[in-house]
């Protein structure tokens, strides 16, 4: 077992001794930090077990047989190249919601080291939406011969903290940085699965959703924190630029409309106490005229200013 210790300046010394007599534990410490999924990758390359999984330093495993259920499940079929369970997230004051058939977080996952080798998927050096970049790709990969498998035994429990930077100045995370990591990990995922898989057409259908999902949080941003709307919708560019201009005339735009119709269903509940400004098509001509520099927004209207 590996701790990381992303160049946080304190040894983890005195945490790791007491359990050196029952455990093969060290620490390994990062050059300079750079986030949650460099470090996991660290861990990741300068470990050799079949199986790896990542756990967070304020988290806990749901009881002592966690890893033993997990590890049962992946090695009763060598197809088996995930096994994900199910993990409780305390909410608040001891209220828990229980998360089940999850692929955007880490939490109570063991993955297959050769099925990650063999299609080289890792950790890019993001600091936002990471996990979800990474598990994107092995979802979108997975086949019947690559299965990832889902159980619903609950193997994980996520803390709740007051301060975590999720939270802090009334969620800004959300439509700052979340939105930033989002975009630029759904581009990744994309590429990486284009590279290392070019026949898989799931990446095109995902292509279509990123971008449903990019205009409904988009639309959030304006309503609920607009001081990252020029931002974000710039970020909105770069994806429709190196991703989505190849759909535009390609596929048809009554599939397209299809997909966004799908996504809009399921994310009725995220558009709740919010009027679209725009639709979604001309949010995607609005993208097609590139970079902006400036954007007013009123109660009804969008007024962009093109950088020219």
């Amino acid at each position: 077992m590996f701790v990381c210790n992303d160049a946080g300046g304190d040894s983890y010394q005195d945490i790791i001794m007491p359990f050196e007599a029952m455990m093969d534990i060290k620490e390994l410490v990062l050059p300079v930090n750079g986030g949650c999924g460099v470090a996991r990758q660290y861990g990741i390359d300068h470990s050799n077990a079949p199986y790896w999984l990542c756990q967070d330093a304020d988290d806990t495993f749901a009881s002592s047989f966690s890893l033993e259920i997990l590890l049962n499940y992946i090695e009763q079929d060598e197809k088996n190249i995930l096994v994900s369970g199910a993990f409780a997230e305390e909410v608040d004051h001891m209220k828990f919601v229980t998360h089940s058939s999850d692929m955007i977080w880490m939490h109570g996952k063991l993955y297959r080291r050769s099925f990650m080798n063999k299609y080289n998927i890792h950790f890019n050096a993001t600091r936002a939406n990471e996990d979800n970049g990474l598990n994107t790709i092995v979802r979108l990969i997975a086949n019947e011969n690559e299965k990832i498998v889902f159980i619903p035994d609950i193997v994980h429990y996520w803390h709740y903290k007051a301060d975590s930077i999720t939270r802090i100045n009334n969620h800004e995370y959300t439509y700052n940085q979340s939105f930033i990591g989002y975009a630029d990990n759904m581009t990744y995922a994309i590429e990486t699965i284009r590279k290392v898989a070019p026949m898989n057409k799931n990446a095109d259908v995902w292509a279509i959703n990123v971008m449903a999902e990019l205009y409904i949080y988009y639309l959030q941003t304006v309503n609920r924190d607009p001081r990252f709307r020029l931002q974000n919708f710039n970020r909105s560019v770069k994806y429709f630029d190196e991703i989505y201009y190849a759909f535009i005339d390609r596929i048809p735009k009554q599939v397209q409309e299809n997909f966004f119709s799908q996504i809009f269903k399921m994310r009725a509940a995220a558009m709740d106490g919010i009027i679209p400004h725009v639709t979604i098509w001309q949010f995607i001509e609005q993208l097609r005229g590139g970079y902006i520099t400036d954007v007013t927004v009123t109660d009804k209207t969008v007024a962009i200013t093109a950088n020219v």
